[in-house]
């Protein structure tokens, strides 16, 4: 293992360490020439998003950036590879059929190695990382807003509640569940969607997740408690506070 990740273990220390790879099912093999890509929706150290329309259809794609492994945390639970996190979490939702209830965005599946050359001039800032970038395919969700105190409901922050319990039931810890990943989709059907599973925790089997209770549990007491921050924040005194940091 590379020096910049000193301090981080190997896959066979942790909970992943029986883990063959991920479900084939969800591989994809994408022809780029069918890809047209709409909108940069954000760029980041660690990835950027696009709307895209795949054979006419719309569709996000999630691509991270390959620098080497950065291995594992020495609490021997946490992937510090974020590309691995998500594409982990998305095949346990897709299996477990969250993805179908609504509370996650759909997934289409994984791509492993992705020239940037044949996605140029879009994938340009890949170019040049250690690796081909790895990335996801995923719905598209138009329209959709952030949880915020503007935003916020007292039925949709239910919704949500309810949706991080489900992702709790596939046993996956979400693991950064702020309102920032909470979208509100408008249609006939209003959806409250749990976005960013790239720190997201996905255990192999109960005993594990048993033993992380506590945690769980206090997951979703953190998006509980939501409720009342964002009404404290939609006051004026607060609001104004919130908006000049």
């Amino acid at each position: 293992m590379s020096d910049q990740f000193f301090g981080s273990i190997g896959k066979e220390d942790t909970i992943y360490r029986d883990e063959a790879g991920f479900d084939d099912n969800f591989k994809l093999d994408i022809d780029f020439a069918k890809v047209e890509f709409e909108e940069t929706l954000n760029v980041s150290e660690a990835s950027s998003i696009f709307h895209i329309s795949y054979c006419g259809k719309p569709r996000v794609l999630k691509v991270f950036h390959n620098n080497g492994d950065p291995g594992y945390a020495r609490d021997r639970i946490r992937d510090l590879d974020r590309s691995r996190c998500e594409i982990r979490a998305y095949c346990r939702l897709k299996q477990s059929k969250i993805c179908d209830s609504g509370a996650v965005p759909n997934f289409y599946g994984f791509m492993l190695a992705i020239d940037p050359a044949n996605c140029a001039p879009y994938l340009d800032a890949f170019r040049h990382d250690t690796n081909f970038p790895c990335a996801i395919l995923i719905e598209y969700l138009p329209n959709s807003l952030t949880m915020n105190c503007v935003t916020y409901t007292t039925e949709r922050m239910q919704k949500a509640v309810i949706g991080i319990q489900q992702i709790h039931l596939a046993l996956v810890e979400h693991n950064d569940p702020y309102p920032k990943n909470i979208l509100i989709v408008p249609g006939d059907q209003e959806r409250v969607i749990w976005i960013d599973f790239d720190i997201a925790i996905v255990y192999p089997n109960d005993t594990h997740i048993e033993n992380r209770h506590g945690s769980i549990v206090f997951e979703t007491e953190v998006v509980e408690s939501f409720g009342w921050l964002l009404v404290r924040l939609r006051k004026p005194a607060h609001s104004s506070i919130f908006l000049i940091r």
